[in-house]
């Protein structure tokens, strides 16, 4: 008898150590399962954020080209108008000269002759008129470059502002994203959670928690589709290309009509 009750509780305790390993074994696998996927959802995330990062700094160097590309057109359009003006003063000047030379000319012609009264009224008439005409097209010539100054200077505060707006913009749209795919993260762990768990109280918490995180969600996605109807209703006509307003005097001011946050 006694050693009947012997391998009874051997074969007991066996049965009870194979039911640990088992067990263990489980558990085990549960947790290696876990970690995949912990570590799936991990490297999703960092690849959501280095896009983002990328999409970013690539913004921000568009950015900063089409600056200094407009800088770039903005300076050789003054120096345009300063050659321009320049030209305009000597040409003026060398006829100017040219009609001095012309009249001394007739003036010594004259001295030889009579020296007639009339003549000098007409140089001096002639002079006035060339004074005045070169002192027309010097006035016009500044009035011109300051309007071109002015324009330039509104359209960069404009530009700025744009910039400015843009980098705002894209800023929040990166947020958002990133906190989209927090609450996505979470959102699955729930997920995974309510299919092991056995308790009905803990699994309606579970629900609760999924339901507030499927709001969020949805806040989320409405977030940021206004913020692309905000940046969609920025977008200006027309195919993208640089355009130019002439206005009087013949000046061009350029305008740069890229969307910066196109295909977000």
């Amino acid at each position: 008898m006694s050693n009947t009750e012997n391998s009874a509780l051997i074969a007991l305790s066996e049965l009870k150590n194979l039911e640990a390993a088992r067990v263990a074994e489980v558990e085990s696998e549960k947790r290696a399962k876990e970690d995949a996927e912990r570590r799936a959802r991990e490297e999703a995330e960092r690849k959501a954020r280095e896009l983002a990062e990328r999409k970013a700094r690539e913004e921000a160097e568009r950015i900063a080209k089409e600056t200094a590309e407009r800088e770039a057109r903005e300076r050789e359009e003054r120096l345009r108008l300063q050659e321009a003006d320049l030209r305009a003063r000597a040409e003026q000047e060398a006829r100017l000269k040219e009609e001095q030379m012309k009249l001394d000319a007739q003036v010594k012609m004259a001295e030889k002759k009579a020296r007639p009264v009339l003549l000098y009224g007409v140089l001096g008439v002639l002079v006035l008129g060339l004074g005045g005409g070169g002192y027309w097209i010097y006035d016009y010539t500044q009035k011109q470059e300051e309007a071109q100054r002015i324009a330039a200077i509104e359209q960069k505060k404009k530009d700025d502002a744009d910039a400015e707006a843009r980098a705002a913009l894209l800023k929040e749209l990166t947020s958002l994203r990133e906190e989209q795919n927090k609450i996505k993260s979470q959102k699955d762990e729930i997920e995974n959670q309510l299919k092991n768990v056995q308790d009905e109280t803990e699994r309606q918490k579970l629900l609760a928690e999924k339901a507030a995180l499927d709001a969020q969600l949805a806040a989320n996605e409405d977030k940021q589709k206004k913020n692309k109807g905000k940046s969609s209703g920025s977008k200006p006509s027309g195919d993208g290309e640089p355009k130019s307003e002439k206005p009087k005097g013949g000046i061009s001011v350029s305008k740069n009509v890229d969307d910066p946050l196109d295909g977000l």
